[in-house]
């Protein structure tokens, strides 16, 4: 199911429907600012958003891109209520409809076709965050560079190089490096070299 099906399943609950707001956010601005509370579950119908932490130096990580058709939102806030620890900032002009977590969960709770979504989307959301964490752990950055680029090949073109060291965990300068020394290896016929 796309998110507009399932929007549009939300929008039919009377309860739900008058809760649910579709916004547009334009490019730079945030979604969901770091130390704020966000109770709301959000779907992305157009544009691209960063998820990341920025640490008290000023330093900038990101956690996670999302594209249009995507689901985001802070499960610390929608939980528990608590401040999030990080921000989603628009890259490029986004429109997002945003359902309170709440009203959306009660619904579940009465909608078996509704939870098993939700609960298919909360494996999708911990395998992904299983993989990161792996490729955090076990794989060089330029590993992760280029599995980064096999994963998000759909939006690698919209993203800085910045942004992409940002996400592998690494900086510019590094992925300058990482670049260049595949660029040699692919010119002289050689694959994977480190």
């Amino acid at each position: 199911m796309n998110i507009y099906d399932l929007i549009e399943q939300l929008r039919a609950d009377p309860d739900l429907a008058p809760k649910i707001r579709t916004t547009t956010h334009a490019k730079g601005s945030q979604i969901i600012k770091q130390g704020e509370v966000c109770r709301d579950v959000i779907f992305l119908r157009k544009g691209l958003a960063q998820m990341s932490y920025v640490t008290f130096e000023g330093k900038e990580w990101i956690k996670s891109f999302f594209a249009e058709n995507a689901i985001m939102g802070a499960r610390r806030c929608q939980i528990l209520g608590e401040p999030s620890h990080f921000a989603i900032t628009c890259l490029e002009d986004c429109e997002i409809t945003a359902v309170p977590y709440d009203g959306l969960r009660k619904l579940a709770a009465r909608s078996p076709d509704l939870m098993a979504i939700f609960f298919d989307f909360n494996e999708q959301v911990s395998m992904r965050k299983e993989k990161r964490e792996y490729e955090f752990l076990f794989l060089s950055a330029q590993d992760r560079y280029q599995g980064f680029l096999e994963d998000y090949a759909h939006i690698v073109p919209r993203l800085t190089q910045a942004q992409i060291a940002s996400f592998i965990g690494i900086t510019p300068i590094a992925l300058s490096r990482i670049r260049k020394r595949i660029n040699q290896a692919e010119s002289r016929g050689v694959v994977g070299a480190q």
